[in-house]
């Protein structure tokens, strides 16, 4: 999957907060992918068509057939698990 990343001023909290554009609709074939990596999925979020999960470190958010994903960091500096799952995504088919 392809990913085009854009970084969006971060609110008055500090922590960063992203967009992920992938070339193709994020469906929800990728939660049983996202909770084996190790996300906790918010099922009433499924149920009314938005992906939302989460892990310690961030959470993902989006329309379930959009190709946005919105990255909130949890923690100060998360830089480096926003670019694992940055490469977790690429691997994607």
């Amino acid at each position: 999957m392809e990913v085009n990343r854009v970084s969006v001023k971060p609110c008055n909290c500090g922590k960063p907060f992203l967009i992920f554009q992938v070339n193709q609709p994020v469906l929800k074939t990728i939660l049983p992918l996202l909770k084996e990596a190790g996300f906790k999925e918010s099922e009433h979020f499924t149920r009314a068509g938005i992906l939302y999960v989460e892990n310690s470190n961030f959470v993902v958010t989006g329309p379930f057939g959009g190709n946005k994903l919105q990255i909130s960091c949890k923690v100060d500096h998360c830089q480096h698990y926003v670019d694992s799952f940055e490469s977790w995504l690429r691997g994607l088919a």
